[in-house]
């Protein structure tokens, strides 16, 4: 019997390798930050740089390039959706 391979990603923030199923997958769309509706680009965040807000910010304006109040809209999803 073969074994399966679990899917790896990596985090945006400290580019630590993970199992998909440890991270929360996001997208930005029109300046809003959300969690990932199947369509588009994605990424992912760990759960210990989503409580680092400078690490976590700094990551985030790369990813959606611009500068908003991504940090906030996490904290809205975090306590929200998970």
């Amino acid at each position: 019997m073969t074994k399966l391979k679990k899917p790896i990603r990596t985090c945006i923030s400290c580019r630590g390798k993970f199992e998909q199923k440890e991270l929360i997958r996001l997208q930005c769309i029109n300046k809003n930050l959300i969690v990932f509706n199947n369509n588009g680009r994605s990424f992912y965040l760990c759960n210990d740089c989503k409580k680092d807000k400078k690490k976590c910010e700094k990551a985030l304006f790369r990813q959606c390039r611009n500068k908003d109040n991504y940090f906030e809209q996490l904290k809205e999803i975090v306590v929200d959706g998970r």
